[in-house]
């Protein structure tokens, strides 16, 4: 029964946030984590160099895959989240950002001026990308979750 009381909760805070926090804010390759606990830190410390930055109400925060592949920062984020069903990232595991590091890091409530220039074309993007393993793992996860909340 604790089962069904936790696939509410997380099923109330996707509603809260909206289906559009599963959509990085960027076609360049990048991850992303739906922000809670201890996200911020984890992001900071994985992401290196490159920029970090909230976005979709400040439900999701994500940074590009610079100086590292996404595989890199994927792993990264996983083993240093509290909740690694929440890491999802939007290229081939063997890609990289891109997009030049910017100077400094920061962490902003906004979306990014290089968000907003290409989020009209994010759903084509990631049409041609492969799935990956945590991928699956995440939409088997909330195909179970739903399936178990029909039959509770």
């Amino acid at each position: 029964m604790s089962s069904t009381s936790t696939t509410s909760s997380a099923s109330a805070a996707g509603t809260a946030c909206g289906a559009r926090v599963w959509e990085i804010p960027t076609t360049d390759a990048a991850c992303a984590v739906i922000l809670g606990g201890n996200m911020t830190d984890v992001m900071d410390d994985c992401c290196k160099n490159a920029k970090v930055s909230k976005y979709e109400n400040d439900c999701g925060i994500y940074c590009l895959a610079q100086g590292q592949d996404v595989n890199k920062l994927q792993s990264c984020l996983t083993s240093k989240s509290n909740n690694y069903h929440d890491v999802f990232c939007n290229a081939a595991l063997n890609a990289t950002a891109t997009a030049t590091a910017p100077g400094s890091k920061s962490t902003s409530s906004g979306t990014s001026t290089h968000s907003s220039t290409t989020s009209t074309s994010t759903n084509a993007a990631i049409a041609h990308q492969p799935i990956s393993k945590s991928g699956l793992g995440l939409i088997g996860l909330l195909f179970g979750s739903a399936l178990m909340a029909v039959i509770a």
